[in-house]
């Protein structure tokens, strides 16, 4: 495809606004052409933001992904939303982008897949932290065994999002439409990452809980319960027999944003850390580091910056990264959140293929 991609975008709330839509205004390989939304208001936001004409804004997904205008679809709704609008972007032929998780469960996503297989259709999957430097920095020095093979792997990641004063019922805190919490949403983009480094899981135990059991709905002001997790913890046994442990909450009441990452090899450790907006990477690898058990920060190189947005207009012209996710990543990130989901209900260890050995 020699010409700009045209991208049409279904859902325009925070996330396109704020993680997509820069990444393809910098790109000088698409343009964002439609825009869909059931919000009036956010299509007005389109107009002005994208320099659409009305004509190229809709309210139904289906007439965006017809359209004659569009090229490759951008799926930023709702995670209820994805698999219908995923599958009739596959059906007309036309290259897709999901935000995390890719669907409501394992079979959704792996119907998904085996259409996109079919159709020979580009998958996209947006985990976000597979495209910052210093999580593609630290993948690379694993790649180059820098630090061995790996023993353990430990994830905090851990916000105050679900405390912020007057916070209504959105969709994130209804499992009937995002299939589950903070496992979900910020616990996807941490099993991705183990993935991304090279592992793949054999069998969680998990638990999870709601600490902020009610709040106001949006449309009547009614209190009514949350029924999505506001904090999970994953025990996990990776295929190579490394112990990982990942814990997730929306719920600290001191720390807006923190992600902190630490892997413990053979031949030494790696650490990334994320808080307030400062990265930082500490490593103690070779003989001499190892010896005096000593750690030093380390920078990315300007080369492993990236714009997620152009990573995924490259796989629709062909351009795949070899660090990009695709839809494959995202149905094996759902397997372990439904197992994590399953062990949450059960009480008990659960094996992947307890989730993907569909009958």
């Amino acid at each position: 495809m020699s010409r700009k991609v045209r991208v049409g975008i279904i859902g325009f709330g925070n996330i396109a606004k704020g993680a997509h839509l820069s990444g393809y205004m910098k790109s000088k390989d698409c343009e964002v052409t439609a825009v869909c939304d059931i919000d009036d208001t956010r299509l007005a936001d389109a107009v002005q933001i994208c320099n659409l004409p009305e004509d190229h804004c809709f309210r139904d997904y289906k007439d965006l992904i017809a359209s004659d205008f569009v090229d490759a679809v951008d799926i930023c709704t709702p995670n209820h939303v994805h698999y219908e609008a995923a599958k009739e972007a596959i059906r007309a032929g036309k290259p897709i982008s999901i935000e995390k998780p890719v669907t409501m469960n394992y079979k959704e996503g792996l119907d998904l897949l085996e259409n996109a297989q079919k159709a020979n259709v580009p998958t996209f999957v947006c985990f976000s932290w597979r495209y910052r430097p210093h999580i593609r920095f630290m993948k690379s020095i694993i790649d180059r065994n820098e630090i061995g093979e790996l023993y353990h792997i430990y994830i905090r990641c851990i916000r105050d999002s679900g405390l912020w004063p007057n916070r209504k019922l959105e969709w994130r805190f209804q499992k009937d439409k995002a299939g589950s919490g903070v496992l979900g949403d910020l616990g996807s983009h941490m099993i991705d990452i183990v993935r991304f480094f090279g592992q793949e899981f054999e069998g969680v135990y998990a638990d999870s809980g709601i600490i902020v059991k009610q709040r106001q709905r949006i449309d009547t002001g009614e209190i009514d319960n949350v029924t999505t997790d506001d904090w999970a913890n994953i025990n996990a046994r990776l295929k190579n027999g490394a112990g990982t442990t990942i814990a997730i909450s929306r719920c600290a009441t001191t720390i807006s944003d923190l992600v902190e990452i630490e892997l413990f090899g053979k031949n030494g450790t790696i650490k990334y850390t994320y808080f307030e907006n400062k990265h930082t990477i500490e490593i103690c690898a070779g003989s001499t580091d190892m010896t005096g058990k000593g750690r030093h920060i380390i920078t990315p190189p300007d080369s492993f910056a990236v714009n997620q947005s152009q990573c995924f207009i490259d796989v629709v012209k062909g351009k795949k990264d070899p660090y990009t996710a695709t839809l494959e990543d995202g149905v094996k990130c759902q397997s372990v959140i439904d197992a994590a989901l399953k062990s949450v209900e059960s009480q008990r260890y659960v094996k992947i293929p307890e989730i993907t050995d569909l009958p």
